[in-house]
């Protein structure tokens, strides 16, 4: 009886770990840097987004047709005084490929991916340091999962000068 308690316990254990280590933010990782000049006020602060993605998982694009898993969603906390130009985000080429599970293509990056947000500084912004609050919306899946949709915050310090 305690073997198979002690047996139970083992299995509830690595059942957990998998779980925790199936976070969000444990499989993609954020980093948001800002530009290193001060941007006048009425400017576009270019911040410099990179996620990092866990071996074997698909981080999903921003580009991802509807009708399957989430896409990948950049945007200004609300009640912020900044904005993002949609339209204007650099990024890298997704990888396409069919997906029978979704069936549809899916357009994915894996290992890593870098983005250049234009956020654009209102006029009415005092100069100095200014919190940019961004919130990144994503989905991950990886050969046997797909995490929910998760919303990332990330703050990022931008100079602002006159």
């Amino acid at each position: 009886m305690i073997r198979r308690g002690i047996s139970l316990l083992g299995v509830m254990l690595a059942i957990a770990s998998v779980a925790a280590a199936q976070r969000p933010t444990d499989i993609v990782k954020w980093t948001a840097v800002a530009p290193a000049k001060a941007v006048q006020v009425g400017g576009v602060a270019k911040v410099a987004l990179t996620a990092e993605v866990e071996p074997g998982w698909k981080l999903y694009a921003l580009t991802q047709p509807k009708g399957g898993p989430s896409p990948l969603a950049i945007k200004i906390a609300k009640d912020a005084p900044f904005a993002i130009v949609q339209k204007d985000i650099a990024r890298p080429l997704p990888k396409v490929q069919k997906d029978d599970v979704f069936s549809l293509e899916t357009m994915y990056y894996e290992h890593e991916a870098e983005f250049v947000v234009p956020v654009s500084i209102p006029k009415t912004a005092t100069p100095g340091t200014q919190v940019v609050p961004i919130e990144v919306t994503f989905q991950a899946c990886g050969q046997s999962i797909c995490l929910r949709p998760f919303t990332q915050r990330l703050e990022v310090s931008v100079s602002i000068s006159k």
